[in-house]
């Protein structure tokens, strides 16, 4: 085909461009199709239109463009906001794996920023929550205890607004652990008993849940629930094959034996918490149960007069606390330090340490490690006045604000020997009346006993046992057949049953449990929040003292 076939020469020709018209391009429509002298149906656009008619968010278009457009599911606006949250809730969940992952690489504090930067962009209340629980683990390891409160507050809420049960007792359990350190016992065991009336799903929550209860119960001297919550902890660990739970339970079940002052139990959970800690399967675990594990080990080698060893343990302790920032694990190595040193008869040393232990837990608002350490400063004082190398003032002083700690915690068994103490004090002071009503106030908390022969425990160094039924007795009070049914089933309802017959304990009669009350409303605790005033201000010196201390120790034990 050439160019001059073209049918369309004619207007390439003759026509300007800007005078063809249509009809010469097109041909005439068929009038039996279109019927052109009809006027069509035209729906002007008003800027005046109020949107009245809605129908799930978009407008009935159809009133507006006419009964032939499909009204759209959404608008252009909220399309794109429901895309916008998509992406968000996208880019917030892979924030939080990676923290996860981060974490667990002992890269916390990068952790932590991952996390805050995307609790801003989540929008889903399950992952919220999920978020919450990272962060308030976070700062509970980092030792900013008033911090983590906030966020598991934060976690009631979202709980109470989904009414999921198991959601509930995990942020139960988290208020009774803050509390628990802050020093609020009766609310820490309070929150506790609450989380175990939720359904904790029967998983390792409910085996938190039973540690808490009896780590709070053994800081108020109830030794039997104390070691009745562990063997449940224990069951559930063992039966979810939970090596982080595991490693808890052994902690506390050490702490239980030592300040029962059965040494050689004590050091025999704690070795084998270390051991949970350096087996291959300890991937898992997070290193501050590590440290957590060698701080036990280091107290009960402490308690058996195996001081060398002790002091090995808390300096690889103080060593990953300030790898990982932990303050809370720095201030209770130090003072396990100054215990070592005390029972070195190193009084100069102990009372540095101690003066640091109590600063730190001041800064921290950890009333636990700040009444543990003042303790073992009126220890020293003690020894010094004993000595006659001070005069009474300065120990009566210290020990009766002691008393207003420990009273204020809740702490029983220390509140009894404070007071036998300050006795003492009064007694050497002639001041008789005095001595008496401390005495007379001791008495009044009866001191753990024997479940057989009524006799007192943690009198003097010697080895204890327990029964099925979680009760403690001295180890010659156990018949051979007692033994030989608990290794054979401890956990079952027949070894209990059988144990209960024959102990004294189960055998008297109790009054029936009432029913919890109600949880107590959850609170955030101002900065300052120490009934007992401000202990001892941290020191510069003091710290370079302590520092140069454990250099020192660290390199004579290298040579």
């Amino acid at each position: 085909m050439s160019w001059d076939s073209i049918e369309s020469r004619d207007f390439l020709g003759g026509v300007p461009a800007h005078q063809l018209s249509a009809t010469r391009l097109l041909s005439s429509p068929d009038p039996s199709r279109h019927h052109l002298d009809e006027q069509p149906e035209v729906y002007p656009f008003s800027e005046d239109y109020t949107g009245g008619d809605l129908r799930n968010g978009a407008l009935r278009w159809g009133s507006r463009f006419g009964p032939a457009h499909r009204p759209p599911t959404a608008g252009l606006l909220d399309c794109f906001r429901v895309c916008r949250s998509r992406l968000d809730q996208y880019l917030a969940r892979r924030k939080i794996e990676r923290g996860v992952r981060l974490y667990g690489q002992n890269e916390q504090r990068l952790a932590v920023k991952i996390w805050l930067s995307a609790l801003r962009g989540i929008r889903h209340r399950t992952d919220k929550f999920t978020l919450l629980g990272h962060l308030y683990q976070a700062y509970m390891d980092f030792g900013k205890y008033r911090e983590s409160l906030e966020f598991a507050n934060r976690q009631l809420g979202i709980s109470e607004e989904l009414d999921s049960a198991p959601m509930r007792a995990e942020a139960y359990l988290n208020l009774a652990r803050a509390h628990q350190t802050l020093g609020g016992l009766d609310r820490a065991l309070s929150y506790a008993r609450h989380a175990l009336y939720n359904d904790c799903g029967g998983g390792s929550t409910a085996g938190c849940v039973h540690l808490t209860v009896a780590a709070v119960s053994l800081e108020l001297g109830a030794f039997s629930k104390a070691m009745d919550g562990f063997q449940k902890a224990l069951a559930v660990a063992q039966a979810q094959n939970d090596n982080t739970l595991l490693l808890q339970v052994y902690v506390g079940l050490s702490e239980l034996w030592r300040r029962l002052r059965d040494a050689e139990r004590a050091v025999a959970c704690a070795a084998r918490a270390c051991d949970l800690g350096r087996t291959p399967r300890a991937l898992d675990l997070n290193t501050r149960h590590h440290r957590t594990a060698l701080l036990q080990m280091a107290a009960a080698l402490r308690a058996r007069g195996e001081l060398g060893d002790a002091h090995d343990y808390c300096n690889e302790a103080l060593r990953l606390a300030a790898v990982a920032g932990d303050q809370g694990c720095y201030a209770r190595a130090v003072r396990i330090a100054g215990d070592v040193y005390r029972r070195k008869c190193d009084i100069g040393k102990a009372l540095r340490h101690y003066e640091v232990a109590m600063g730190a837990g001041q800064a921290l608002g950890d009333r636990l490690a700040q009444m543990e350490a003042m303790d073992g400063a009126a220890r020293c004082l003690e020894a010094l006045r004993l000595q006659g190398r001070i005069c009474n003032c300065r120990p009566l002083e210290f020990n009766t604000r002691l008393l207003e700690v420990a009273t204020s915690v809740g702490a029983k068994m220390l509140v009894r020997r404070v007071r036998l103490r300050l006795a003492e004090i009064y007694t050497a002071l002639g001041d008789n009346n005095a001595a008496a009503r401390q005495k007379r106030a001791a008495a009044a908390w009866a001191a753990p006993a024997c479940a057989r022969c009524r006799e007192p425990l943690a009198e003097q160094p010697e080895p204890l046992a327990s029964l099925p039924c979680a009760h403690i007795v001295h180890h010659a009070c156990m018949p051979e057949s007692w033994s030989r049914r608990s290794t054979r089933s401890a956990s079952g309802a027949a070894g209990a049953a059988c144990a209960a017959t024959e102990c004294a304990e189960c055998a008297s009669p109790r009054a029936p449990r009432a029913p919890p009350p109600a949880p107590p409303a959850p609170r955030t605790l101002p900065s300052q929040d120490f009934p007992f005033g401000t202990p001892p201000t941290l020191r510069d010196s003091d710290l370079n003292s302590v520092i140069s201390d454990h250099s020192s120790q660290q390199a004579t034990s290298s040579v």
